[in-house]
């Protein structure tokens, strides 16, 4: 397809921004793209945020941005890892709504339309989601993905126990966000469970609106970053802070809290929403002792080290 696609709205602003952070995002790239551009019945400006890939996404995404005037692709100056790439696209973005899209991802045509739609509708919602059909390298189908949290319920703190109570796949991140509200979250934390953290945060500002139609296709293969690296190898490779010492699920403790303190609610629901990290707390008190226990030991390797003479 070589025809520049213009904006159903002339030179109006768009409502949706899709943000897609990609780094060396070649093998299904082309796939994601098609199927964002293939979005019917809505307007919406797609922002990629090239992260210094060094395969072909930077050609592949330079060429769909000559074809499609909605798209607009950046190369950052430098890698700045997974979660500040996915949060510089927030505020480079203008737009009224914002979603992230993943660059091994696709969708069906109706998915932007539809989670649109579910905001215009319910006007208390903090964001709108879909339901998921996963699918593996090849694109089969592998599984579907229901929402089994009680997101839509008036009361904040059920929300949040089951966000973080429950065993499930958090594709709520996906979701359509009203920008106002996401904004007013710390957005994704510089931990390995990031977006579980963001989700949390965000069903304490409002409740989701759920589109029960499996319109995300979430692509499972090997080449994840959350599958391939370990928490502690995520730790180096996505962090640009500079911190010598890893706390993982210290860390993440820490962000809840964050989350928890700076919500809109009142004391009463503070209290029940601290207390609603009971299970989370207990779940990884032996991994945050085992955090302080080897940050112990290599303090003091590092002050032993630092305590030899030097030849």
């Amino acid at each position: 397809m070589n025809k520049k696609v213009a904006p159903l709205i002339g030179v109006a602003s768009a409502p949706i921004a899709v943000g897609l952070p990609v780094y060396n995002g070649e093998p299904y790239l082309a796939t994601s793209l098609a199927s964002l551009r293939a979005q019917r019945d809505v307007d919406f400006e797609l922002w990629i945020a090239d992260n210094c890939s060094t395969d072909g996404t930077e050609e592949l995404c330079r060429e769909a941005a000559k074809q499609d005037d909605r798209i607009r692709y950046f190369r950052r100056e430098r890698n700045v890892g997974s979660s500040e790439n996915h949060n510089r696209l927030i505020h480079e973005t203008k737009t009224r709504y914002f979603t992230w899209a993943a660059s091994d991802d696709a969708y069906e045509p109706d998915r932007l339309r539809k989670m649109l739609d579910a905001l215009t509708d319910r006007p208390d919602a903090a964001m709108s989601f879909t339901s998921a059909r996963e699918i593996d390298a090849t694109g089969a189908t592998v599984g579907h993905w229901d929402n089994p949290c009680r997101t839509e319920h008036y009361d904040p703190v059920v929300r949040l126990r089951d966000l973080i109570g429950r065993e499930h796949e958090n594709y709520h991140c996906y979701g359509l966000y009203r920008r106002d509200i996401l904004t007013r979250t710390h957005l994704l934390p510089p931990v390995k469970n990031n977006d579980r953290i963001l989700i949390a945060e965000l069903s304490l500002y409002g409740r989701f609106a759920e589109v029960r139609e499996a319109l995300l296709l979430h692509r499972q293969h090997d080449r994840r970053l959350t599958q391939s690296v370990s928490q502690r190898e995520w730790y180096r490779t996505q962090r640009s802070d500079g911190k010598r010492f890893v706390l993982p699920n210290v860390e993440e403790a820490g962000w809840y809290l964050k989350a928890i303190a700076g919500a809109p609610l009142n004391r009463q629901q503070r209290v029940l929403a601290l207390l609603a990290l009971r299970p989370w707390m207990r779940d990884n008190a032996v991994p945050m002792a085992r955090n302080v226990a080897r940050a112990a030991v290599d303090g003091a390797r590092m002050a032993a080290s630092a305590a030899l003479p030097r030849k």
